[in-house]
């Protein structure tokens, strides 16, 4: 009876905000008319950013039937740093950290399954928790490492917590920024006496609807990349991100079935049966918090603490959602001075 309510509640909450959505598109349609909200623009050359010789050298790899694109930098003997995005993301969200850290390390910033380069298998059952946390397992070990030092944000984050707690002998220290794991996640909004985080996660609802998100999400040339990256309150706050670099996201979404492929992180895993894992961590755990967050409230911050008792808490009050491109100076710093703090070298 329970999954039967909150089935209907993600079904009522999801056409509520396609309405919301609905009722822009249709106000833009009056602004801009129907040539402009329905166009895309016909660059088909990547932004020169996306292959700057500065963030490495672009690799993939065969690994779980799929191949992962990567970009990666820094000595071939060095202790390894694997990077995972969110949505709607690309490796290229990691720009600030791989050149923080490849003098010290093999940083791979890796475009996950269904994003960028990478391949972007049909089905909902290519992106469930476990297929993901195979893709990161087999990663590392295609390319030669036993372990690493597994950065995160998003749903990156997500996967991070997941991998963390099934191979914990794989993860030497584990940076989770904005992401609780996916099970604290999933009861912060499916749960009226977590309000606020319930109406912050209206977006989740509407991307369990099939075909209309996707096709809204592409209206006036992917206009919502631009709004979620740009714009206050949701967008990154210190002016850092500029419409060139929202135009190395929008190069990659402009092709089919890419918003499907995000989104479906969101379908595979976030329904009432999907399956949890553990919350047991060994290694040190340092999380970075953005507390200008318009999607995870402070309360899920809160949660994930009293989860995992001994991870280090940094909030950066000023940051947004997107905090490794919002602070990334501040982010880096955190980063090093945990490494450090634990004892962890980049020459051992």
């Amino acid at each position: 009876m329970l999954n039967f309510v909150y089935r209907l509640l993600y079904l009522i909450t999801g056409i509520c905000w396609l309405n919301i959505w609905l009722i822009q598109a249709l106000v833009a349609l009056v602004l801009v008319g129907p040539k402009k909200l329905f166009d895309k623009s016909k660059e088909n050359e990547p932004p020169a950013a996306l292959h700057d010789p500065v963030y490495g050298e672009h690799k993939s790899v065969t690994v779980n039937k799929v191949k992962l694109h990567y970009v990666v930098s820094g000595p071939t003997q060095a202790p390894l740093m694997l990077m995972l995005h969110g949505f709607p993301e690309i490796w290229y969200s990691w720009r600030y950290q791989i050149k923080e850290f490849q003098k010290d390390f093999r940083v791979v910033a890796v475009d996950m399954r269904g994003y960028g380069d990478s391949d972007k298998p049909k089905g909902l059952e290519n992106y469930k928790m476990d297929v993901l946390v195979q893709d990161v397992q087999e990663l590392i070990e295609a390319l030669g490492y036993r372990s690493c030092v597994l950065v995160s944000h998003d749903w990156g984050g997500a996967v991070a917590w997941a991998f963390a707690s099934i191979y914990p002998e794989m993860v030497d220290r584990l940076v989770v920024m904005n992401m609780a794991p996916a099970m604290i996640w999933k009861q912060g909004f499916t749960s009226i006496w977590n309000l606020w985080q319930f109406l912050s996660s209206g977006y989740i609802y509407l991307f369990h609807l099939p075909y209309l998100p996707e096709i809204l999400a592409g209206l006036q040339d992917i206009k919502m990349l631009e709004d979620t990256f740009l714009q206050k309150p949701f967008g990154v706050h210190s002016g850092l991100m500029t419409k060139d670099d929202v135009e190395c996201y929008k190069y990659y979404y402009r092709k089919p079935g890419t918003f499907t492929s995000g989104m479906n992180y969101y379908r595979a895993n976030l329904h009432i049966d999907s399956t949890s894992h553990g919350l047991n961590y060994p290694m040190p755990v340092q999380i970075i918090w953005g507390c200008q967050d318009q999607a995870l409230t402070m309360k899920l911050l809160e949660q994930t603490a009293k989860a995992v008792p001994h991870a280090r808490v940094a909030k950066i009050k000023e940051s947004s959602h997107w905090v490794q491109m919002d602070q990334p100076d501040k982010v880096c710093i955190i980063m090093r001075d945990f490494l450090l703090d634990t004892g962890y070298h980049a020459t051992q």
